[in-house]
């Protein structure tokens, strides 16, 4: 049975083992030895799904991820705290103020960026990111353009409009429409157990819940299996891309809202500059 989150990008498969064959003979690409694993690879598909796989040293199974190529980039911190999941702190991009001495124009330091978001994600090239597993030892990797996405993890549900969510018992208190809550939200539950001392970085899983007002949607067929998904462009609590599947409740449009368990994803860039380690 293939899950939820492969389904949302079209990795749909009669099992788990055609998918992975089907990816390596397509033309997937990775290394060995590398960074605590046994195998890293990728299959990126021509419609900008993406097939991680990964072999940790220790482990007998082959596991897949489902990422994808978002166009949406933030510069970002990143710690990780297993051998896939990552805290990400989004900032805004760097302040273009200058200073003007004598002949020449100073930058300003790029310290005073304005922090956006944190959540958990999975990393799909993650051995370019330090491992910290326990507190105190943090040490973040800092990237420019990090890509940022998500993957539906379970069906979602679709509004309309902005005003129709804010009508729904989901998007106002208790439903009565007198409290609306602003549509663009994500927020990692896991993180918020670390914090509060009920789980350990180990233990973290990258689900979110997310509400996104959608920019732009477009429909996309996988080619390595011929199934057709979404790649939609809106707001969370910063401009992200979801892949979810075609098979909605409703068909998105500029202006819905989307809501639901995702399971967000970051990419460094690895796989498509082709810089694979060793």
């Amino acid at each position: 049975m293939i899950s939820h989150d492969l389904h949302a990008l079209g990795f749909d498969a009669p099992d788990l083992d055609v998918l992975v064959n089907s990816a390596a003979e397509a033309g997937a690409v990775g290394v060995e030895d590398v960074g605590g694993f046994d195998l890293l690879a990728a299959y990126t598909d021509p419609s900008g799904a993406r097939l991680a796989l990964m072999k940790q040293k220790g482990h007998d199974e082959i596991e897949t991820m489902a990422s994808l190529v978002a166009p949406t980039t933030h510069p970002a911190d990143l710690v990780r705290f297993s051998p896939t999941v990552a805290l990400v702190d989004v900032y805004s991009p760097a302040s273009l103020a200058s200073m003007l001495t004598g002949e020449s124009v100073l930058k300003l330091p790029a310290t005073n960026r304005k922090h956006l978001a944190r959540f958990l994600a999975n990393v799909d090239d993650p051995v370019e990111v330090p491992l910290c597993p326990e507190p105190g030892d943090d040490t973040p990797r800092f990237v420019e353009h990090l890509r940022v996405g998500a993957v539906a993890n379970q069906m979602l549900r679709v509004f309309e409009s902005e005003e129709e969510y804010g009508r729904s018992h989901e998007g106002s208190l208790g439903g009565s429409g007198d409290l609306q809550f602003a549509a663009g939200t994500l927020l990692s539950p896991w993180l918020m157990e670390i914090n509060a001392g009920r789980a350990t970085r180990g233990q973290a899983s990258a689900v979110a819940e997310m509400t996104m007002v959608c920019k732009r949607v477009e429909k996309r067929t996988n080619a390595l299996t011929g199934v057709d998904w979404y790649r939609i462009v809106g707001d969370t609590s910063i401009p992200m891309t979801l892949a979810a599947p075609t098979n909605l409740p409703r068909v998105p449009h500029e202006g819905s809202v989307i809501s639901g368990q995702v399971v967000p994803v970051v990419s460094l860039g690895t796989w498509e500059g082709d810089a694979l380690w060793g």
